[in-house]
Formats: C-alpha cells, structure tokens, sequence
C-alpha cells in the first residue's frame, strides 16, 4: 500500500522524484545554454577562448560545430587542435591563418546533450586579426 500511496504523495508535495522499487532517481531536464558564446577577434598566434555554459540533469556533454561541421578537439595537449574545457568553453592555444579550409576562422555553435534532449547555443565568429595576404611574385 505505502508502494502506491508514496509517488502520489510525492507529486502532491511537489517533490521531483519517482519511485520504482525502492530506488528513487531525480527527474532529468534537458539541457539549458546559461553562457552563450560571442563573437572574437584575436591577433594571429594569440590564444582565444568561445564560452559556453549548460545546465541540465544528467549534466550536459558539449560538442561545438565550425560552419555547421564538427570542431575536431585534441584530448591531449591543445597546441595543434583547440580544446573542450570541463564547464564547455573551447580554448585556442594559437590561432594560425591557415588556407580556405583548414583555417580556424568561422562561425561557431556549442551544443549540449544529455539524455533528456539537447540545446544549441547563438552562432559566435572567430575571426583572426593580422592575416597576411600572399601576394604574386613577378
């Protein structure tokens, strides 16, 4: 009895578990972008940062897109690949001008996932300040 008596009492009080068994778990929320990213402008080998912050239960993972394709991070030591930081920012060691394609250089979105849905921050531009043009030698 107490089995079904106890989640409707739950909700009655406005408690924000369920019970199964004798296990109770939290409600999950979808994540929630708190800090979104803004736009950044950076002198060429200067390090740069893009924010984001997300709440959400379980807590969110982050992912960032360059120009809608996945941001390829390094796990390992940042000074080639830019890094995920633990709250979601994405830190740039060194901004290199790099050609049509393989600059870093674009706009930027964070996406936070967890099991309860997803959320997409506001697109931020990186722009690298400095670039030096190749000029034809005759």
């Amino acid at each position: 009895m107490l089995g079904q008596l106890l989640p409707r009492l739950c909700v009655l009080y406005g408690f924000s578990i369920i019970i199964q068994g004798l296990k109770a778990r939290s409600w999950e929320t979808p994540p929630r972008i708190v800090h979104h990213p803004s736009d950044v402008v950076v002198k060429v080998h200067s390090p740069a940062t893009l924010s984001c912050r997300a709440e959400g239960f379980p807590e969110p993972t982050i992912e960032w897109y360059r120009n809608g394709l996945p941001v390829e991070t390094d796990k390992q030591d940042g000074q080639s690949q830019p890094v995920v930081l633990p709250e979601g920012s994405l830190f740039f060691l060194s901004l290199v001008p790099g050609r049509r394609g393989q600059s870093q250089e674009g706009v930027y979105t964070c996406v936070a996932r967890n099991s309860a849905g997803k959320a997409v921050s506001r697109n931020a531009s990186l722009h690298i300040a400095g670039k030096t043009k190749a000029r034809a030698v005759n």
